[in-house]
Parts: structure tokens; sequence; C-alpha cells
């Protein structure tokens, strides 16, 4: 079997230039050991294996046209060939840019135009959903696009459309293997991977910005190992003890940059299930032996209300970490009763994932409150007035005050693809991050700890997704009877953040509110109003000082009328 050898000269080196490097690596020094398993059938791949199918892959994709700096489109759930594909596509330098399951065929014709992929691996009908609306949206939508490759979850293709693939044709063993023997595709593909750099990005993974719609965030390599050495000293598990449960989307840093490659980074194991359930979570630890998990608190919880959790063989868990919402003191004891260690941090996709993290062993007071400390020789973190209007960065505020959390150095990500003046809004010209996020350091004697202290955005986090409340107000708008919407966040108990939304009805239209949740069905799940309440069509929503929707002052309404249906049962 072919492969791509680690240059002699890296081979006792930490900091290899590339993702791919890393597989490399292990796959010399520890071959057998497990790098994946597919949780939902039971596939398990050594580390030789797993390179041995990331270089195949390579020269299938070289075989395609995908040529170094291409955009790879996917709507995959978190598969082996999901990562066999994202190591795949850094192996050519190609990038690859996973789309969120969940995101309906507008909502990924819009997002794929932004970034004009040349292939888009897709799903076909689906135990979770009928995939196949989505491709032919795209083909017909989608100028850019050379390959429509279509992957079915039990591998039988039954997509006559003539635009579509068959995965299975292109990428089985059966068909990759005699790839290995095109001695001109093999030369191409080593005289490609020796001219990749640190530098070159390898994930486009889709977040928020200043208009509320999403943007097409450019992570390189080396924004990637940042923050996986980062991770690796929280986590602090290495070789085979580290044994990673992946349960989140592919679509996240989380579920890509953050969780499977920092286990790749230290040479461990990555079990990935297909899509988050807490009864298979539950059910994988145990059976897997995995020692660390992590999730956003809405998971967490799910996982404790299972009936059978008290039941549940979690012994093998050596750490667990939650990250995207605050939480309180007994949401962390819970968590200390789940394994010895536990903790925190923040982070951004910008960012690749986090660049801060909790001290181990810290008490559950020191830890509530606060997203770790900082790691200055990888990713500084300072706290700033807000950027200049010449681009550069505003001064450092003196420690305890509150200001904007602005993060250094080679973890800032590239920029937002195609997006100039997005980029020049987040990144000042002297290479300051500015995070969105307010904060300040609490100085705890042995280390200073960040402390949160509110979003500047008001994007919405329900269950750890991102929602742009000026997307759900612009698609309700769309309605015919409605003449204005607004969306906004409150808290949630089960939710952490509900998404709520205002809506004026034109005036003589009686709308309902069950019409408005109907008309959002097109949009993906996570997006939908919790809850619709109408305002009088014959009053201005509330304005500020300058004649725009005062949002805060909505949102305080929504908070007046949440404490009502609390009371009715319908919130929480």
């Amino acid at each position: 079997m072919v492969t791509i050898k680690l240059d002699e000269s890296l081979q006792d080196s930490w900091q290899l230039p590339l993702i791919t490097d890393y597989i490399k690596r292990w796959a010399e020094k520890t071959p057998d050991n497990i790098a994946l398993v597919g949780a939902n059938k039971e596939e398990v791949y050594t580390y030789k294996e797993f390179d041995e199918i990331i270089t195949l892959y390579a020269l299938r994709l070289k075989e395609m046209g995908v040529k170094k700096g291409d955009i790879v489109a996917v709507q995959w759930l978190s598969t082996p060939e999901f990562f066999f594909l994202t190591y795949g596509c850094a192996t050519v330098g190609a990038v690859i840019s996973p789309l969120d399951v969940r995101l309906q065929d507008h909502e990924i014709i819009r997002n794929m135009n932004k970034i004009e992929p040349v292939a888009f691996f897709c799903l076909g009908n689906t135990p979770l959903r009928d995939f196949t609306q989505i491709s032919q949206a795209v083909f017909e939508n989608v100028k850019s696009l050379k390959h429509i490759v279509e992957y079915s979850l039990d591998g039988a293709f039954d997509n006559d459309a003539e635009y579509i693939k068959d995965f299975n044709a292109l990428f089985s063993m059966d068909a990759l293997t005699p790839l290995a023997e095109d001695g001109a595709l093999v030369n191409e593909l080593k005289e490609t991977y020796a001219s990749l750099d640190k530098r070159d990005p390898h994930i486009i993974i889709f977040t928020t910005g200043t208009t509320g719609f999403p943007k097409a965030a450019l992570i390189c390599n080396e924004n990637t190992l940042v923050n996986n050495a980062i991770f690796s000293r929280e986590v602090g598990l290495w070789g085979s003890a580290s044994r990673f449960l992946n349960s989140m989307p592919t679509s996240h840093v989380a579920g890509t940059c953050q969780g499977p490659m920092t286990a790749w980074f230290v040479g461990g194991t990555v079990v990935t299930v297909n899509i988050f359930q807490p009864d298979l979570v539950l059910q994988f630890i145990e059976k897997y032996k995995a020692t660390w998990w992590g999730g956003v608190p809405t998971m967490f919880h799910m996982i404790w209300q299972m009936p059978n959790y008290q039941d549940a063989d979690l012994s093998s868990l050596l750490y667990v970490l939650y990250g995207g919402s605050a939480v309180d003191i007994t949401f962390l004891e819970q968590m200390q009763k789940m394994a010895p260690s536990f903790g925190t941090a923040l982070g951004m996709t910008e960012c690749a994932g986090y660049f801060t993290a909790t001290p181990k062993a810290i008490p559950i007071a020191e830890m509530a409150g606060q997203v770790g400390q900082v790691y200055p020789e990888l990713a500084p973190v300072t706290i700033r007035e807000p950027m200049k209007e010449d681009g550069t960065a505003g001064e450092e505020v003196p420690l305890g005050e509150v200001g904007e959390i602005c993060v250094h150095g080679p973890i800032v990500f590239l920029g937002y693809y195609n997006d100039e003046e997005a980029t020049a809004k987040a990144i000042t010209k002297d290479g300051v991050l500015y995070t969105g996020d307010m904060g300040y350091f609490h100085d705890f004697g042995v280390y200073r700890g960040l402390k949160f202290a509110g979003r500047r955005k008001f994007v919405i986090k329900p269950k750890g997704y991102l929602v742009f409340p000026d997307e759900v107000s612009d698609f309700i708008n769309q309605h015919p009877d409605v003449d204005q919407a607004l969306v906004v966040g409150v808290p949630h108990k089960t939710h952490v953040d509900g998404v709520f939304a205002w809506v004026k009805p034109k005036p003589g239209k009686d709308l309902a509110s069950d019409a408005i949740k109907g008309f959002c069905k097109d949009m993906a799940g996570y997006k939908r109003p919790l809850h619709v309440e109408f305002w009088p069509n014959d009053q201005p929503f509330h304005v500020n000082r300058v004649g725009k929707v005062d949002v805060m002052a909505m949102t305080e309404e929504a908070v007046k009328v949440v404490e009502v249906l609390k009371k009715e049962d319908k919130w929480d």
C-alpha cells in the first residue's frame, strides 16, 4: 500500500507543520495502535491503515482534478469516511468545508455560493432524512461544482440522476487500491504534499458575523495545531491513554479541529459517533473505554437524565469538558461526579477551537464564572478597548477591568473567505483578533483566570448551536402576512438559550403562532422559534436614540413574556 513518508528531519519534532504529518508520525512510530473507531458500525482502523486510506483518498481526489486551494464541501455525519475525506483533502492541499446536516437546501446553496466548491459530497436517503432534494437543488444552483458524490450510510446507491456519482464506485477499497499502481499520479501527489506549508488552509467552518449571517472562517494547519497543543495540555492524556469519544457535529470546530485532531495530535484514539444520541454516548463510553469526552451543557443534561445513567459504567472516564454556555454550581457538582478531572475553556471558530483552559484540580467555586488560564507562548490573550478607527488594536485595559477579549499569534485564523470587509472588522492591521466577547482577568494567585462577562453580539446558542437572529428574522419576514419580525434569545433551562420571535402582523391580518412555526419548518430545526409572540401592528418595536430597534429592550420584554409562560409550563 502506498504512503507518503514523513520528512526524516521532522521525526523527533513536536512542531510538525501539517495536521496530516501527525497521522504519518504515529503510523511510523505506533502503526498498530488504534487511530479511529466508527462506533455505529464497529469499524476499527490502526494508524497504519488510517494513513494508507488517507493517501488513497488523496490519490482519488487528485485523479478527479481536485487541486491545492480548491474547496470541497461535504454534508455528512461524523463517520470514518468523513475523516478519511478531511485528511485526504488536506494531503492534496484542498480545503474541506463541512456543512451542518440540519441545513435546508436554500441555506446550503447560500453557503456554497459563498465558497464556490469544486466538489460536493452529500448524503442520500437516510433514516435521519432524505437528502436527495438538497443534491438536486445544489446541482441547479451552484455553478462552480464539477462533482457531486453521494454517500449512502448502508452502502446502497439508488440515485439514477446523471449528475450524481456513487461514492462507493470511487472510494471503496476495491476502487481505490489500483490508484496506488499509477506511478505518475503517486509522484504528482508527493510533489504536492512537499509543497504544503503550515499556513496553508485546510478547512472552512461557517460561523456568525456582524451582519448576523454565517461567514466562512478559513482555518490553516498552524491554527489547528496550536489549538491541539493547548487542548492536549488541558486533557493531559497521551498516546493510547487518550481515547476520545467524539459526538460533536462535523460542521463545528469541536467535531473536527478541536476534539478529534487533538486526539490524533497526541497519538490517541478517536471513537466517533455518527450523530449525538445520549443513549449511544453512554453505551460507547462503556464499550470502548473512552477516557475523555466533551460537549455543550445541554448534552450533559440529556445524558444525566437518561434512565440508565446511574447504572452506566463510566469508570474509564478520566476527563470531561463542557463549553459553549455558562453553567451553575449544581452543574459543576454533577460534572465532578462524572469523572475525576473536568474543566471548561473559551474558544471560537476563528481560533480553530479553544485558546484557554481551566487549571486542573481547582475548587468548583473557583471554576464558576471563569473560562480558564492563558497559554501566552502559544496564544496570547489580552483585554482591550474597542478597535481603533484606523484598524489597529485598542489599548489594553488595567487588570480586573472589563474589555473585549482579544487573541494574538498563530492561532488566529486567516480570515473570512472572500470577505475582506468582515475580516478587517475581526482582525486588526497588527494581527489582533477581536472575539466579540467581553471579559476580564482575575488574579487567583498562582495564575490569572479569564472571567467571561457576556457576548458583544446577540448570537443565540440553543444546545450549543449558533443561531443568527437576523437570519431567522429575515426568514420570518418573508411570510406574506408579516410586517416585521425580531428574534432574540431568552434563557432556557434545557436549551440554555431559547429562540424567541417577536412578530408584527401586517394591518388587517390575523396571524396565529402555529402559522409562523409552520412557516419556519423550512429552516434548520435548531433555528426555529420556541415561542412566537405578536406585537401590536399599530405600534413600533422599541427603538434607541438613533431610531434603530432596541434589541436589549425587546429582549427584556421577551423575558417578561417567558416568566408568564413558565408559570403555564410552556417554557423550559
